[in-house]
Formats: structure tokens, sequence, C-alpha cells
């Protein structure tokens, strides 16, 4: 490569020499030098003439802008200069010269064409009397083409400068007009700007020579060199392989402009285009079309068209052609869909990608409708750009918009639609009506405040307030908000007023969900402003309320009469409302306002007082006073209250109604009233007997009126009413007498008396009796309500609920979103509601949830017991397999309440009870072989047999045992019924067994990991949800353990004592192992399809003692080996050596794997089971050769369902023997009530571990021996039957084989993954 570089830059500097050399022989040349020192010469017609021109090396002529060529007059002859011989001579040899020779004679170098420099000329006039112009034009006009309209130059060329012509217009023969016109004889007339007539008249020189006169005529034409608006259309551009291609290309110009075009056509070399030019309007149109019919690959590719103008401008346009083989159609939305909108927006374009070839028939449907451009005229179709425009936006615009397109002549059809969402900015409808509200509320009192709202989406209010400042009597705003929800419930010192609720409310009306909020205060007493907000995601509006708190409900107060005394002082007040009038006024009868002087104004903290005060009255001050109250002084508007002053003469008093004398019985009532007149007005004095009477018990004096209550004896005399004044006095009397005797009245106040206190006293004892027969004590509240608590270790008990946090940011939830439905369950001080929870997460509006809450007759320590659990739900976090919390109702003003998940399906030992007749082990297949048809009588009779045997398992298990009393619907709900997935129409399998098992280990291994011990882990606290997930719950007070049997009281609490460890029971220590105990006993419900443990034992003292000597149940009726042998070793006596809930999550998950399909087969383990014979061959049925396949189903499922895969030796609660020859026949019924000793537990390795011979088919084995029209012979019932445990060989004892099961079998697919992220929250420091 380096050589190359080397040869390039010598040739670059090669070249650079040879250039430098060049221009250094062009700047040493001379100008070229002619024989002639004048620039022009006059020869005469017909006359020869040569001309000499010297340079420094060859040179050539040029005339007329032409190269001289050699002719028949001109000759050239070229040789070195005489006497100077590095010069070269060339001479130009005219031989006979006519007048068109007349121009310049130009000498230049021949290899210099173009230096202007280097050149010398002559101009030669060749005087022709009969040819004046050079140009002659006499008859037919020369075109002068006019390029520059400012300089025109009209060549008419003389051939002698003697010569000089006149310009005239034709046929006017006038002058022509110009700003400036100068003759040439060697140019002609040069014009200057000239006018409109030299361009639209034609022009002539007119030359007179001896005496005779030579016209020669001109037109001159503006050259148009202006070109636009030049574009190619191609119809289509994209086209398939066959299709024709139309292409357009057309330009505009203007007057005298004249356009070519030209084509670049690939594959092709010659075109036959059609070109049109349009002159009807002042700018011209031109266009040139051409047409390819049945195009072909070779025709794709790059089109071009020029247009040029005056041979000088051009512009051109390309297109680029693509051709496709076939026909095909795409299209995409350029936008996201759902696309949302604004409403009001003034266009909106939905705009489709749209790839196609050829070009689709475009339609637009709304919702199903076809869209046209008559329909409606808010749409606007756009087929060519794939494109819908909506004008005016608005609510009834949105939908589903689908855009079809469809070519029929190649059969090809694609459709999009797009969802449009119109989105609304909320709106507040009360504002449209009152503007500014104003509400003017009594002091103290309540009032509610509605603001209704809409949009979409449906916008969230909240309400706001700002106080009025006490020293601003208008109530100006300042910006001062606060919201109104965060201070319910809390003590605030900020000026509020006391909420009582916001409610919200959701109403449809017609096709709009609108949302009322209403606010409700009480004890009203600060004035302000509240602002309803209404919000979205859109944008937000508010309304303002004026809430205006006084003492004058009419808002202007006076006293409508007042009565005044001749020469007394009397004041008027008029009241009005503060904030709504600040300017208050008097009026005297004359309607002349009162002084200032004359009136004292007074604010307090609701209302403006104006006070006129008037001294020394007199009858001229008498008549109608006017208060008037404004806004503001200059105000026109306001109210008015009138109040009638009148003045009175004194007058002496007087009694209008005298006195008469009258009987009372004792124990009546004397009333007295005296009616007396005067002025001032009298004051009245009573008098009995002469002495003065005064108020005491049972006497009283108002309104001038006495009163004597229970009058006696001693009650009898002189009455007398005496009223006084200044001017006077007068008085009345008279004489009451007392009938009748004491003793009487005295005996019925005292039977009175003590029949009010014997009834206060036997309901004072019966609410008491009440109380202590519904109040339990407070230890049982304790100990039966927080099962899922702290590891004591980790935290004391008794501090758990003051120690943990609450974060209400976080977990409240307002009461007033939270619609209450049906009880699902209840106990003795808790129940647990459904409930609809509006907005408790993102994903949903509306949510089902379930609330548990106290009862109304809740005690201190049982809502403290409900907090507790909700800081240890806080704390737990959030887990698949625990209910997990979503909220929470702590604030004052309402019922505590705990929002958690709402499991549909409800408890799982309720579930497992109810699927007793739906359990199989695999989903068969939907056609059965003939063989399975042959034994379809017989599985009637085996399933009859099977529910008979369950229900004496679980005789004492009930719906009621469980302690939650559950409403049906809970579990049998018409949501569940609509539900395709609903788990009670599918059948239960084996498999379903393992996994819940799974799930209630990993939702324990979580709690486990969180420091936190459940305590009363059992079926009856597992709850099913959709999708068969299992969740760990805790029903605390909504469970009524004082009616459960399962709660059994031991001292003064009550336990679960089936459920619990030893350790639990006899020394109250509560760890994660003994939630691994109770993991077994959880076991053994599930693999007994919801049996009580411990079917028939007594559960006392002796039970106690037995369960710590070792003493275990038997294995569940449809228990494996292995998960027997997993509820053995979470029953181990010892706490640390049970398995860990991890251990149980690794060995339940390696069993449900062992379930999943392998290589396109099933596996199940079994034992090897030995034949009579001694055969080691594995048999499982006779049957198996007689109906194949058909059989096997039963085979497997029998392997499957096995009660007694234990120990043989085994004793029971209640030690009955059990002879050896008689074992096998009570195998086959069941026992669970069985248990294991620990000494058999210690060896129970050296046992056999059989597989399930105790299943279905024991049962239909025994069903048919004992049945007489069995139709199986002696050699198939021998068959059937199983060996005992001394027949089998100990070498092959602990060994497993696995069958392949039929691969025509269904078996459910295994559980979702539970190993996911797992989010919970920080445990407390």
């Amino acid at each position: 490569m380096l050589p190359d570089l080397r040869i390039s830059l010598l040739l670059s500097l090669l070249h650079g020499l040879l250039l430098l050399q060049g221009h250094a022989k062009e700047l040493r040349l001379m100008k070229p030098e002619l024989n002639l020192n004048s620039d022009h010469i006059t020869v005469a017609a017909g006359k020869p003439f040569a001309i000499t021109c010297r340079g420094s090396r060859g040179l050539t002529w040029i005339w007329r802008n032409d190269q001289y060529k050699d002719g028949n007059r001109w000759q050239v002859f070229e040789k070195k200069c005489p006497g100077r011989s590095h010069h070269t001579c060339s001479t130009l040899v005219v031989n006979r010269a006519v007048a068109n020779d007349t121009s310049y004679f130009t000498c230049l170098y021949s290899d210099l064409p173009s230096n202007k420099e280097l050149k010398a000329e002559l101009y030669i006039f060749v005087r022709d009397n009969t040819q004046p112009f050079v140009d002659f034009r006499p008859s037919v006009p020369d075109v002068i083409f006019v390029h520059n309209a400012t300089e025109v130059i009209v060549p008419c060329r003389v051939t002698s400068p003697d010569i000089t012509p006149t310009l005239l217009l034709h046929p006017s023969s006038s002058a022509v007009r110009s700003v400036k016109m100068e003759w040439d004889p060697k140019r002609g007339f040069v014009v200057t700007l000239p006018t409109y007539e030299f361009f639209s008249s034609m022009l002539k020189c007119v030359a007179m020579v001896r005496g005779d006169e030579y016209t020669s005529y001109y037109v001159t034409q503006k050259v148009e060199k202006r070109i636009q608006n030049l574009v190619l259309k191609t119809n289509p551009q994209k086209l398939v392989v066959g299709d024709n291609l139309n292409l357009e290309c057309s330009a505009e110009t203007f007057f005298n402009g004249r356009i070519e075009f030209v084509w670049t056509i690939p594959g092709r070399t010659e075109t036959k285009a059609e070109n049109t030019f349009d002159l009807s309007e002042p700018v011209y149109k031109a266009s040139s079309n051409v047409v390819i019919k049945n195009v072909t690959m070779e025709n794709r590719g790059l089109y071009v068209c020029r247009g040029i103008i005056a041979n000088t401008t051009q512009l051109k346009s390309e297109a680029n052609i693509t051709v496709y083989r076939e026909a095909f159609i795409k299209v995409s939305f350029k936008k996201i869909n759902p696309y949302e909108v604004i409403e009001g927006q003034k266009m909106l374009k939905l705009s489709w990608k749209v790839q196609a070839v050829p070009r689709p028939i475009v339609t637009w449907y709304k919702d199903g409708k076809k869209l046209t451009n008559s329909n409606s005229d808010c749409y606007e179709l756009d087929p060519v750009k794939y494109r819908l425009i909506i004008r005016d936006v608005k609510p009834k615009h949105a939908g589903n918009y689908t855009i079809t397109l469809s070519n029929t002549k190649h059969n090809v059809h694609e459709q999009h639609t797009v969802e449009l969402d119109v989105l609304e900015r909320p709106r507040i409808y009360e504002k449209e009506t009152d503007f500014s509200k104003m509400e003017l509320v009594t002091k103290g009192g309540e009032q509610s405040l509605q603001c209704t709202s809409s949009g979409n989406p449906l916008p969230t209010i909240h309400w706001e307030w700002e106080p009025c400042s006490h020293e601003d009597n208008l109530c100006k705003q300042r910006g001062e908000r606060i919201k109104v929800e965060e201070t319910i419930g809390r003590e605030i010192t900020y000026p509020a007023n006391k909420i009582k609720s916001i409610e919200p409310k959701y109403i449809r009306h017609g096709n709009k969900l609108k949302i009322i909020s209403t606010l409700e205060t009480t004890a009203s007493n600060v004035s302000g402003v509240y602002f309803c907000v209404a919000s979205n995601k859109v944008g937000t509006e508010e309304r303002s309320i004026r809430f205006y708190v006084s003492d004058v409900p009419s808002q202007l107060q006076t006293e409508p009469q007042i009565t005044a005394i001749v020469a007394s002082n009397v004041q008027l007040t008029c009241k009005s409302s503060k904030y709504i009038y600040n300017h208050l006024s008097w009026y005297n009868p004359t309607l002349q306002a009162v002084p200032d002087a004359l009136m004292q104004k007074k604010v307090d903290n609701y209302s403006i007082y104006l006070t006129l005060g008037l001294k020394n009255v007199s009858q001229a001050h008498a008549g109608l006073y006017r208060c008037r109250a404004r806004s503001h002084p200059n105000s026109t508007e306001g109210l008015e209250k009138n109040t009638m002053l009148s003045v009175k003469v004194k007058t002496v008093p007087y009694i209008m109604e005298n006195f008469t004398d009258f009987e009372v019985n004792v124990s009546g009532k004397i009333v007295l009233e005296c009616k007396v007149n005067g002025t001032p007005k009298p004051t009245i004095a009573w008098l009995k007997n002469g002495y003065p009477i005064t108020p005491a018990s049972g006497i009283s004096m108002e309104n001038n009126t006495l009163v004597i209550e229970r009058v006696k004896k001693d009650d009898e005399g002189h009455y007398k009413c005496k009223a006084i004044n200044e001017m006077g006095q007068d008085s009345t009397q008279a004489f009451i007498k007392i009938e009748g005797s004491e003793e009487k009245s005295n005996i019925e106040v005292i039977i009175l008396v003590c029949t009010g206190l014997a009834a206060t006293l036997f309901w004072l004892l019966l609410t008491l009796f009440i109380r202590k027969l519904r109040k339990p004590d407070a230890t049982d509240i304790k100990t039966g309500y927080l099962s899922i608590i702290m590891d004591p270790e980790e935290m004391p008990l008794d501090e758990q609920c003051e120690r943990l946090p609450y974060d209400s940011s976080k977990w409240e939830f307002p009461r007033d979103r939270l619609r209450l439905g049906k009880t699902l369950g209840h106990g003795a001080f808790g129940k647990v509601v459904e409930a609809s929870a509006f907005g408790i997460d993102k994903s949903s509006t509306c949510k089902t949830v379930a609330v548990k809450m106290l009862k109304e007759c809740s005690t201190t320590n049982e809502r403290k017991a409900l907090m507790s659990e909700l800081k240890i739900l806080i704390h737990i976090g959030h887990h698949l397999n625990v209910v997990n919390l979503l909220g929470a109702c702590t604030k004052p003003g309402g019922p505590l309440m705990v929002i958690v998940e709402y499991c549909k399906y409800g408890n799982l030992s309720n579930y497992l009870r109810g699927k007793r007749g739906d359990f199989i082990a695999c989903k068969p297949q939907e056609n059965p072989d003939p063989a399975e048809k042959e034994l379809e009588a017989y599985i009637s009779d085996l399933t009859e047999l099977i529910k008979r045997r369950l229900e004496s398992v679980a005789s004492t298990g009930s719906s009621a045992s469980s302690g939650f009393i559950e409403d049906k619907s809970y579990t049998d709900s018409e949501e569940e019924e609509e539900d395709v997935e609903d788990l009670y129409k599918r059948a239960l399998t084996l498999e379903d067994l393992i996994c819940y098992s799974f799930q209630v280990a990993k939702g324990m291994e979580f709690l486990a990991s969180r420091k936190c011990i459940h305590r009363d882990l059992a079926a009856r606290n597992i709850l099913l949800s959709e999708n068969n997930v299992v969740k760990i719950c805790d029903f605390g007070l909504a469970r009524d353990i004082y009616k459960d049997p399962d709660y059994v009281r031991k001292g003064d609490a009550r336990l679960p004592l089936k459920w619990m460890a030893p350790e639990a029971i006899f020394d109250k220590t509560y760890t994660t192992q003994s939630d691994v105990w109770s993991f077994g006993v959880l076991l053994w419900e599930i693999f007994s399809l919801g049996a009580t443990p411990y079917p028939g034992v007594q559960i006392d003292e002796d039970f106690c003692r037995r369960l710590k000597e070792g003493t275990r149940m038997r294995s569940p009726e449809y228990s494996t080996p292995e998960i027997y042998k997993t509820m053995l070793d979470c029953w181990h006596g010892v706490p640390t050596e049970r398995p860990t809930f991890s251990e149980l999550v690794e060995r339940l998950g390696d069993l449900l794997q062992a379930n999943v399909q392998q290589d396109g087969k099933d596996y199940i383990p079994l034992n090897i089971t030995l034949c009579p014979d001694g055969d080691s061959k594995p048999k499982i049925s006779i049957l198996e050769e007689n109906v194949k396949k058909g059989f096997h189903r039963w085979s497997t499922l029998e392997a499957y369902i096995n009660p007694k895969n234990r120990p043989l030796s085994v004793k029971t609660f209640d030690e009955v023997s059990v002879k050896k020859e008689k074992r096998l026949h009570e195998e086959c019924e069941s026992d669970s009530g069985m248990v294991l000793t620990l000494d058999e537990m210690k060896s129970r390795k050296r046992l056999e571990i059989r597989s399930w011979p105790y299943g279905i088919m024991a049962l239909a084995r025994k069903a048919i021996n004992k049945s007489k029209e069995s139709v199986f012979s002696e050699n198939e019932r021998e068959a059937v039957k199983y060996l005992s445990a001394t027949q089998v060989n100990d070498a092959v004892q602990e060994q497993y084989v696995l069958l392949p099961v039929d691969p025509t079998l269904e078996c459910h697919s295994p559980p979702p993954d539970y190993n996911s992220v797992i989010q919970y929250s920080a445990p407390p420091v």
C-alpha cells in the first residue's frame, strides 16, 4: 500500500507543476494587436478588405460570436511575422464585402478562447445605400426577446455610421416614450424603462438614405423564465405486477412562458407523453401524462420529470415506484390504543398507518354502524390519508372505531379497531345555578352541604375550608385553606367547624354516572368558605360555598314594637349577620338618616349591632323607625326592618279584674292571676293575711300569676294582689277556703314513691343479670381472640398492641367509601361482614372485601384486641397464602373495622366435607373403554358405599362445629353460580389435597419468617379463594368459642385441644414448633376430607395424658405413606425434632412434583405387594386381565385411597384388643380414631409401609363378598384380596416401584409458582 501512496503523491505534484507552467505561459502572452488602430472602419459594399493580427502564438477569428470558417469570400493566412519570428501573424481577407458583414471582427488565441483580456477586435461597417440596416426586416418583423424589461435593445444596426434612423411605434408612428433612449450604430436603440405601449405595439426603425425611406419592423416579446409548482403524481406509487401505472407531471408558468417536459423512466428508453397546455387562466398550467400498462418488476425504480423553460430554468420532481409480486394490506394505529382524548377538543384526527398494495377501499364503522360524510356533520372521512376526523369532540363520540380495508380484486381484506375514550373534565352541577352559594347557618346548628359532579374518569370530591378573619367583616379569601377530611376526628388549633360526616353517593342519570358528596356539620360556630373540589386526571373544578354562622336567623333583626314613657331614655337596636351586611343605618319616621352621633356600633364574632339612643323622649319621637342593612354604603340593595316606637304618658296602676272568694280541696292547686295595667308597668306584690308571700317549693309567682301546688289546710286565708308604680297603687283580694283531710293525700304519695323505687330496682337487677350472661371473663377474650401473635420471645404479649406501629396515612380507609353488606359470620363478640370498597386498590373502582368488626356491645378490651390484630397483620405483610390486610377504619366517629381480602369459597373444612362425593384420584377421560362400561353398575354401588363410609368417619363434624356461624351465601352466592371456573363444579383430586397442604406450609413458613405464631392452625381457619388458592386467616372475635365444640374448657380458658401440641396444653408454651404439630393435625383433616380429628374420643384429662405419652392418630382415609409419615414427624414428642415449615415446604413440594407428567406418563409411588403364591411380581387385580385398560382406572384409584397406611400393631384410645386373624377384615373399615403408641412409632421404619389396600376397591370387594348377586367368580374374588404384613418379604418392605398410569387420564396441572417475590412491610425497630 505504501508504494501506491507514493505514486499518487508524485502524480499530484506533477499535475500541479504543469498547471503552474500553463499559468506562467499565459501570463507571458502578449495581447493580440491589429494593424489598424481605429475602433471601426467603413468599407464599401462589394469591395475587399484585409485585417492582420499579431500574437505570441496561434490565432483565430470570431465574427458575430461564431468562429471563422473558410468560405468563398473569406480566407485566413497565418505565418511568422516578418522581422519578428517569435510572433505569429494572422491575416483575414474578405474578397467581396456585403452589408450583412457589418459586425465586430475579433482576434484571439486559439487555445484560450474564453480569455476576454487576450483579444483584439474591430467593428467594420459595410456601407450599402440599398440596405441601410444590417438585419433588414421590411415586411416580417424581427422578434426581440426581452429578458430584462428595464433595458431593451432594438437591434436596428446600420451599415454606415452616418445613418441615424428614428424609432417609432407602429402603426401610430408616434415616438417611443421612455425614461432614456440612446442610439448606438453598432447596437441599435438602447431603451431604458420603456412604457407599456412599447411592449404592446409593433416597433419600426425608419432611415432616410438619399431621399429614400427604409423601414425595418420589430416585435417585442418578454421572455418568461419563471416556472413553479412542478409536481409529479403517480397513481399508484406502489402497485402489483400487471397493474397500470399513470404518471402525471404538471407545472405552472406565466404569460409568454413555454414549458418543456423531459422524462427519465427506468427500464424504458422511449415514452409517449401526452402534453397539455392550459392558457385560460393568468397562470398557465402545463402537464405531461405517461401511462405504463401491465407493469413488471423491471418498471420499479426512480422516475424523474424535468420542467424546462427558456432553455435555462428547470425544475424536477422524482417518484420512487415500488412494484410488488402480490397484493397485501397491513394496518396499525399510530397512537396508543385505547386512545384518550379530552372533551371539547376542536379537532381529533384518528390516523391509521396503512401499508397496502394496491390501494384498498376504506370504510369506517363506529360501534358496528357505518360512518359516512352525510350521516353526521361532526365526522370527516379521509380515505386517502386513512384518517377519520372528529370535530368538536363530545362524550357521545366515545366508542369503538373500526377501519375496514378491502381489495376485492385480489381478495385481500383487513380491519383494525381503536377504542376511543373521551375524557371529561369534572363538572359541578350546583355551580351552574347558584354561582357563589351562601349558606346562613344558625349558631350551634347543623348544616348539610351537597356537591354533585360527573366526569370521565369519575372524579373524586374532597372538601377544603378557609375560615373568615374576625377583623375582616366581608370575609375576603386569603388562600389559607385546609382539607376538611384531615380535620375529622382530630383536635386542631385551626378554626373550623366539627364535621359530622362526609358521605359519597353514586347515582346514574341516563348513561352518566355522578358522584354526590354531602358534608354535614354539627355545632357550627365558625364562619368561612367551604370549597367543593372535584378532580380527575383531566383537571379540577371547584365550587365555593360561603358558610356564615349567625345568631340572627333572618339576617336582620329589630324589635318590632318598643313602648317608652315620656321623659325616659330609650334604645333602638338593629342587629344583622356579620359578613353578609357590613353597613347599618337608622332612619327616623320622616325618613331622614339619623346622625352618627346618636348611634353606637358594635361588632362580635357573629353579628353587627347598631344602637340608636334617644334621650328624654316625647310624643314627637313616636313613629316608625327603619333600619337598613347593606353590604357597602353605596349599595342600593339590602334589607330593611322596622321598629314602632310608642311613647306613653304615665298613669296610675289599676286592677282590670277583681278576685272573688273560692274553695280548693286538699292537695289541689291554687291559681290566682292578677290582671293589672298602668304606665310605667306596675310591679306586683302578693300578700296572705297581710304578710308578703315569697317563692318556695310548690309556690311560684310568674307573669303576675300566683300558683300554689299541693295545698294544705294551712294555706287557707285572705290572698291579696297589690300593683305599684311611681304614680300610685291599686289592689284586689279574695278568701280561699281549703276543704278535705290531709291523711289520704300522704298515703297516695307514699304508695307512688314506693312503686317507683321498686320498678327502678327491678330494672337495675335485670340489666346487671343480662350483662353478666353476655359478658365473658377478660381472660377468655384474650385467649379466644388473638390467635396470631408475635413470638413472645421477640415482644411480650401484653406490649404488642402498644409497641407495634400503625401508619394511618398508609392503611386508613374512609368509612364513607365502604358499603357494608351481608354478614358472612359472627361470634359472641365480633362479626365478619361482606362489603364493597370503592377505590381501595388501583386495579378496580369497586372491590369486594371482608370487614372484621366488633359488635355494638364491645368493651375496651375487645377493641384493644382487634387493634392488636390489625397491627400484627401490618407487621406480617403481604403473602399469597395469607389473608392479607387491605385497610382499616380507626378514626373516631365510627366502629373499628379491619378490611381484609374476601375469599368466596369459605373455610377449607366445610369445602372438603362438601366435596366428598366428588373426590377422585384423577380426572377420567370422556369416552371410557368398553370394559369400563361393564363396571358402570358397580361403580354406583361403590359410590353409595363410600358416602356411607365417609358419613360414619365424620359423624362428629358439622358445619356448626367450627364455631364460626357462616351464611350460606358465603359459599354459595349468585356470583359463584355464574363463575365458569367455579370450584364447586369441578372434581376434587388427590393432587388438590397435596396442593392445599403445600400452600398452607408455604404460608406458615412466611409467618414463621416474620416471627409470628398462629396458635390456632386448623382447617376452619383456612379459607379457599379463586384459582384454588388457600389463605391462612384468624376469625378472632368473629368465632364463638363458647359454642364451638372444637374449643374445650381447660381451667379458665377454652382451647382447641385436638390441634394443640402437648407443651402448649401442659406448659402453655406456644412456638413455631407447636404450630408444626397443629399443621400435622391439619394434614389429617385435609386427607380425611374434613373429618373431625380423634373421632369418637372423649377429650378429657386422660386424652391429654395419653397424647403426652405418645399416642397418635392413625392414617386418615385418603393419605399416602409419605403424607402419613409427614404427620407423624409433625407429632414428634420433642418439639425440636419436628420438621420446620421450610422442610415441610420442600417435602410437600417434592410430593406435588411427583404428580406431574414426566416423559408423557404419570407415575404414582406404590409399595410392592406380593401375591399369595410367593410370586414377586406385583399384582393389582385379576380383573386387569379381563377388562384391560378399563379396570386400570380403578386399580390406580385404589392405590391412591388408603385409610390405614400405618403399622399393624396399634391401640385405640379405648384399648380394644384385636386378634391377628381378624386384622385384615377389620382394616377394611375406617377406624381413624386408632392411634400409634410411642414405642410403635420408634420402630415404624421396620414395619411394612403398605400401599393403600383399603380404598375404593377394598370397599368394592367387601360389598361384593356380602352380595348374593356378585358377578365375580370365586377366583376373581380371591385375586382381589390383599395380603397382610406377615406375607411381605422384609427385603422389600421399604422399596417402592413406579407403576405407569393410564395415559388417557387427565390429571391436574401443578399449582402456581409460590416462590414469587413477596412484598411485606418492614418489621418494627
